[in-house]
């Protein structure tokens, strides 16, 4: 049994010039997600107004997740599943802060001065009598110390009753704003106190192909998208996927797609 998940920052909507804006690269996305057909989709840096717009374009799939801000008007970290692949037993948010059952929730001493959230979500694989958890984020892009600690709090939630009572098989997806090798990169490699443990899907291909962010160029040039899985787990591929249509970049991040082998 195989299962397919993506990582895609799609570029928050802003007044972006001719194919960079939202309503040309819309489609764009969609099109890219069904010919890849990938059966989990973290998302990073989704308005509210793009959340509808890919729950009409994406059929297939249901989504799940809060705003950062908990009041429903602004980024998401939205999880896509696919219809016929995935029941969904539980979901639910929390705030990367010292306090993070509370929504919107900022510790101004981390450094970052928006409210930054991690989605989870854990599913049945139909047909499969296996259950996987996955959490989706995205670190601040300006503070280190919130990036590390943001980092840690989320390695700790993965040990939880709450969210993964059955020891499912975990993932954990995100624009990590970090590159491989550095302390908050680092801390999703460390052991978990149940036992349990992540690797870095992009971990072995060569640093160049880890590139995801391009600033709507064609070439890559940092490695902070990727996939954490869970060390049971066969690694099947992994590739970033630096596909452009009819000349239109999806996003100013690339997309990481792996598969996964139970």
């Amino acid at each position: 049994m195989v299962i397919k998940i993506f990582t895609f920052n799609i570029r928050y909507d802003q007044p972006d010039p001719g194919n960079f804006a939202w309503e040309v690269r819309k489609n764009v996305v969609a099109r890219l997600i069904y010919e890849y057909a990938p059966d989990i989709i973290g998302t990073q840096e989704v308005k509210v107004n793009q959340l509808s717009d890919l729950q009409q374009l994406l059929s297939n799939y249901y989504c799940l997740g809060s705003d950062r801000t908990g009041m429903g008007n602004d980024e998401h970290c939205a999880i896509f599943y696919h219809k016929n692949k995935l029941n969904c037993l539980d979901h639910g948010d929390f705030w990367l802060s010292e306090t993070p059952d509370i929504l919107g929730s900022v510790t101004h001493s981390w450094g970052n001065h928006l409210p930054r959230i991690a989605t989870w979500a854990r599913f049945n694989i139909v047909g499969e009598n296996q259950q996987i958890l996955i959490v989706n984020t995205h670190l601040d892009y300006n503070s280190k110390k919130s990036r590390e600690l943001s980092a840690k709090l989320i390695s700790d939630c993965l040990q939880t009753e709450k969210l993964n009572p059955n020891n499912s098989f975990i993932f954990v997806t995100g624009d990590f704003n970090d590159k491989p090798g550095s302390i908050a990169r680092n801390t999703f490699l460390n052991p978990l106190d149940n036992g349990l443990s992540l690797l870095d899907a992009c971990s072995n291909l060569k640093l160049n192909n880890q590139m995801t962010y391009n600033d709507f160029s064609d070439q890559a040039f940092l490695p902070i998208d990727t996939i954490y899985y869970d060390s049971r787990l066969n690694l099947q591929s992994v590739k970033v996927v630096n596909k452009k249509y009819d000349g239109i970049i999806p996003s100013d991040h690339f997309p990481v797609l792996a598969e996964f082998n139970f």
